[in-house]
């Protein structure tokens, strides 16, 4: 990841576009561009979150990079799904519910996730991989 040279760059329009699109499409509040690194997701584009990067610990998108193949992750209801019920983003600011990510694959590599959240769960008939464009 450090060597795409992307990490800390400044934000973009075209990133931007496509964050803001994800929130009026799917009817969240909240839409990502997040790169993970060993430390910290960082977002490259953020619609409807107040910081620009988190822990990896408490980064959903960090759980794409251990799935084997790639594919995308929906957490319905975060507050029933034991890896993030304790989770300081849904115990605390921005009190996360819903996520719904697919892979940032770089030459076959999961550097993050194109993501859409919300505050509030959504039934996971919603969120089949063909309804999110897969």
């Amino acid at each position: 990841l450090a060597s795409l040279g992307v990490l800390d760059t400044p934000p973009e329009e075209a990133f931007d576009d496509i964050t803001r699109m994800l929130t009026q499409v799917f009817g969240v509040p909240m839409a990502l561009v997040s790169l993970v690194d060993a430390n910290r997701q960082w977002f490259k584009s953020s619609v409807g979150m107040s910081t620009s990067c988190t822990s990896r610990q408490a980064s959903f998108c960090a759980h794409l990079l251990l799935l084997d193949p790639p594919g995308p992750l929906s957490v319905p209801d975060a507050t029933k799904d034991h890896r993030f019920a304790s989770n300081p983003l849904v115990v605390g600011q921005p009190y996360l519910r819903f996520y719904c990510g697919v892979p940032i694959l770089v030459k076959g590599l999961c550097m993050g996730a194109l993501c859409v959240l919300d505050n509030r769960p959504h039934p996971a008939s919603q969120w089949t991989a063909g309804r999110i464009g897969l």
